[in-house]
């Protein structure tokens, strides 16, 4: 009976040893990519890679995750990677932004079910930079300026807008500072590339607008230089009201006026009837400058924008409904003047009545 017991013993065991064995076998291998997957020095604000290599026995790489662990002064911006698959193992590129001088990566951990594996994080050097009074606060392989236009906003200030192109940039970092106001009207972030519309209100003592920004690259500051010249669309929107800033418009009245006096009096010694041409034409121009400009009813707390496009920056609101006078139309929107600024409003805040 004794031996009989010792044989199925040996057979059950025979059967737990190797499920015992496998249930101990690494099935997931992480490891750096190579040498140049960590950088050795990034700085402060740049986004920089991390690229690793994990291995799975049971391949099954669509089941694959991720956890980070740790670290410090680099903030992680995909949890997702960017993977490239190898067959028996994956490439998988994570991008941090490094955002103090003293970085270490967190643990990574790869699994898929009950299986996993970590990797330590390695430190990192990071260099913050000494920047001048123009720098911008963008860092990036590569800044365009593509666009831009400029516009009077006030007696003492104009307000330019301009848009730009980034390459490896945290371009939402962007400020000037000799502005008095500015913000972003539409930006589009990525690692690869970015984008952004943006206005300034600058005071009129600058006739060019001076920024630089940091290639990293070159790994020195880059200046960029732009000429302000401002739009002048006192005629066609009829901002221009000021008596001392109203000479062409008054010049050109007093001209329409002549043109009709003397042709009255050649049509009275002539008595030819194209001479009338050059009376109704004087006389329709001064009629139609001497017309009252669009006066619209605003209602309270109407937000007063600086440009007259979609999500565009309010910079006022008013506090009371009231009457004001339309300078310029635009699709939606209506342009005012209101605690001396000039701003737009939106249709959809037109008093109903």
């Amino acid at each position: 009976m004794k031996h009989l017991l010792f044989v199925f013993s040996l057979i059950f065991a025979s059967f737990l040893v190797p499920s015992a064995l496998q249930a101990d076998q690494k099935v997931i291998y992480i490891s750096y990519l190579d040498e140049d997957s960590v950088p050795e020095r990034v700085f402060n604000g740049e986004y920089f890679s991390v690229k690793i290599k994990t291995l799975s026995t049971i391949r099954q790489h669509n089941r694959l995750k991720y956890t980070f662990k740790g670290g410090r002064g680099a903030r992680i911006q995909n949890h997702v990677p960017y993977r490239r698959d190898k067959g028996s193992y994956v490439i998988d590129t994570f991008y941090f932004m490094a955002t103090s001088s003293n970085i270490i990566l967190p643990n990574i951990t790869a699994s898929i079910g009950n299986n996993h594996a970590t990797l330590k994080g390695k430190k990192i050097i990071g260099v913050t930079l000494n920047p001048d009074k123009k720098f911008s606060g963008i860092l990036a392989n590569e800044f365009k300026v593509t666009t831009m236009d400029a516009k009077k906003y006030d007696n003492k200030h104009n307000i330019i807008t301009f848009e730009a192109k980034a390459k490896h940039c945290n371009i939402k970092k962007f400020h000037l500072a000799v502005a008095n106001e500015q913000g972003f009207e539409r930006s589009k972030v990525g690692i690869n590339s970015s984008s952004m519309t943006y206005y300034a209100v600058i005071p009129k003592k600058y006739d060019k607008l001076e920024f630089t920004y940091f290639n990293l690259k070159k790994e020195r500051y880059v200046k960029i230089k732009m000429p302000i010249e401002v739009v002048d669309d006192s005629v066609s929107t009829q901002s221009d009201l000021k008596p001392t800033e109203n000479k062409n418009y008054l010049i050109k009245i007093a001209l329409a006026a002549a043109v009709i006096v003397i042709a009255i009096i050649l049509l009275i010694v002539y008595r030819k009837w194209w001479i009338i041409l050059f009376i109704i034409a004087p006389g329709i121009y001064i009629a139609l400058q001497a017309a009252p400009a669009e006066k619209v009813c605003v209602n309270a707390d109407a937000p007063l924008y600086l440009l007259p496009i979609e999500n565009a920056t309010v910079f006022d609101k008013l506090a009371a409904p009231g009457k004001f006078e339309v300078k310029h139309s635009v699709k939606g929107f209506k342009q005012i003047t209101h605690n001396k600024k000039i701003g737009w409003i939106s249709e959809d805040d037109i008093c109903a009545n």
